[in-house]
Order: structure tokens, then sequence, then C-alpha cells
């Protein structure tokens, strides 16, 4: 399941992130964020049930600074 979602997000972002340099947009660049933050979400969530705790405390904690700028690009 896990798999799937990260195939699934990552190709959210890849194609946001080329759709924004081919058009030099900046204006989709949240969302962008939001997709790589949910990527890293995913990630920590598989990361822990492998039982390797480092790793998913660093994906966790790179999904809140991610989400947070998010978040603040949405407000500014």
């Amino acid at each position: 399941m896990f798999r799937k979602l990260k195939i699934v997000f990552s190709a959210i972002v890849l194609l946001l992130a080329v759709y924004s340099i081919t058009t030099e947009s900046l204006s989709i660049t949240p969302f962008t964020s939001l997709g790589l933050a949910l990527l890293l979400l995913v990630m920590g969530f598989e990361e822990r049930q492998k039982r390797k705790n480092g790793s998913s405390y660093l994906c966790f904690s790179a999904f809140a600074f991610n989400f947070y700028v998010f978040v603040q690009s949405i407000i500014i």
C-alpha cells in the first residue's frame, strides 16, 4: 500500500515540478511543496513499519518542516 502511495505522490511532485519549470510559473510551487510533504509522510510511515525509528523520525521532521513551508506560502 505504501509503495503505491509513494509512486503516486512521486509522480505528482515530478509532474508539478516539470510543469512549473517549463512554464516558468511560481504559482504552483506551494502545491509541489504539499505533494513533497505528503510523500515524506508516507515514507515516514513506511520506515516506521520496517522498525527503522531513526529514519522515520527524520521523515516525520522533514514532513513537518515542509508542511509548515506550504502553509506559510499559502498565507503569504
